[in-house]
C-alpha cells in the first residue's frame, strides 16, 4: 500500500513538474533587473547625467526583452507595461 502512494505521488508531482517549470530560470533575474532599473529612473530621472540615462535604459532595453521572453503571468505584464512605457 506504501508502495502504491508513493508511486501515485511521484506520478502526479512528475506531471505537475513542468507546469511549474513553465517560466524560465532567468525570469526573476530579469524581473529583478526591471523592477530595480525602472524605479531609478523614476526617482532619479530629472536629475539624471546622459550617461546614467542611457546606461539605465540601455540595461532596462535588455533587461525587459529577457523577462518578456522568460516570464509568464504578472511578471510577463509588468514587463510588457514596461516595454510600452520605454516606446512612449
Amino acid at each position: 500500500m506504501k508502495k502504491l502512494i508513493v508511486l501515485i505521488s511521484i506520478s502526479i508531482l512528475s506531471q505537475a513538474f513542468p507546469v511549474m517549470a513553465k517560466e524560465g530560470a532567468m525570469c526573476d533575474y530579469y524581473y529583478n533587473n526591471v523592477q530595480r532599473k525602472e524605479k531609478l529612473i523614476r526617482n532619479y530621472g530629472p536629475t539624471l547625467s546622459s550617461m546614467a540615462k542611457e546606461k539605465l535604459f540601455g540595461g532596462l532595453n535588455h533587461d525587459t526583452s529577457g523577462c518578456i521572453d522568460g516570464c509568464e503571468g504578472h511578471k510577463f505584464k509588468y514587463c510588457n507595461d514596461i516595454a510600452k512605457w520605454i516606446s512612449k
